[in-house]
């Protein structure tokens, strides 16, 4: 897979990712102080999967594979099923 490939499967990729990290992580921080010790956790653990997931969605276009990277790809969209 060519590097033109590579950006064309991962800019959409990383251009969703922030539409999911950016509410949870200002979420967190809005009611950090409301919620309890479970809430907070939970939090954390949120917005440390997305920013893994952005993560995986940046790893597209900077590790050059031969054929197309479906098991990122699926990592991706299995963390943003589950969040």
């Amino acid at each position: 897979m060519n590097a033109r490939m590579r950006w064309r499967l991962a800019v959409p990729l990383i251009g969703l990712s922030p539409l999911m990290v950016v509410p949870a992580i200002a979420g967190t921080w809005v009611f950090w102080f409301e919620f309890g010790n479970t809430y907070r956790a939970l939090s954390i653990a949120v917005c440390v999967l997305l920013l893994a997931q952005l993560g995986l969605a940046a790893s597209i276009d900077v590790r050059p594979v031969r054929d197309v990277p479906w098991l990122r790809i699926a990592m991706i969209a299995l963390v943003g099923g589950v969040v």
